[in-house]
């Protein structure tokens, strides 16, 4: 496995396609824990976003960004962030952190030959990755149940991202994968009362 340095330098010898793949499946990655029934009743806004902003990435990886308007997007991001509150309870506060991140890989995609915004956006996801395997093992002590490897899952994804064919559906699965890993971590870490409902 490579490093971020080196990743974004790999990176940076493709073409304005495959980064953008690249952006899209760190999307994928972190932005497909909408679905955790812990968003309703208070966070359906920004259930609807983290689902838009990942549909738009598989529409990147499936047909490409020609027919998104990754501005549109963006706006209706940026509305939902300026209402959330970083300071909430505990799972609105990871909800805030993913719409940064999401903001973040946004800026990326509309500007996919900066190479200082990939970086920022795989820095960020190996905090992610690492922060969220972390809080498994230790939020989560059972005998039946420890999160997956996320932070070697996620610097092998980003190094077979940067240096395999993006265009066939295995980038695709190893980022739903790691997905579905991410969100069991959410599932398992956060209650009801963590996303301000009472028991």
């Amino acid at each position: 496995m490579i490093d971020i340095h080196e990743a974004v330098e790999r990176a940076s010898e493709r073409g304005t396609d495959d980064l953008q793949r690249m952006g899209a499946l760190l999307l994928v990655r972190y932005c497909s824990f909408y679905q955790d029934p812990k968003f309703s009743p208070w966070f359906e806004q920004s259930r609807l976003v983290l689902a838009s902003v990942t549909g738009a990435a598989r529409s990147i990886l499936s047909q490409g960004s020609g027919s998104l308007d990754l501005e549109v997007i963006k706006d209706s991001l940026s509305e939902v962030l300026e209402g959330s509150d970083p300071d909430g309870p505990p799972f609105e506060t990871e909800i805030f952190d993913h719409l940064v991140f999401a903001d973040e890989v946004l800026d990326f995609l509309r500007a996919p030959n900066r190479p200082a915004l990939l970086s920022r956006a795989f820095e960020r996801a190996e905090e992610l990755a690492e922060a969220h395997e972390e809080m498994g093992r230790e939020e989560y002590p059972s005998s039946d149940w420890e999160p997956a490897e996320l932070a070697s899952m996620e610097a092998d994804a980003r190094t077979r991202d940067v240096q395999e064919d993006l265009g066939g559906a295995v980038a695709l699965t190893r980022s739903e994968e790691f997905a579905q890993a991410y969100a069991e971590v959410m599932e398992k870490c956060y209650t009801a009362e963590d996303a301000g409902s009472e028991s």
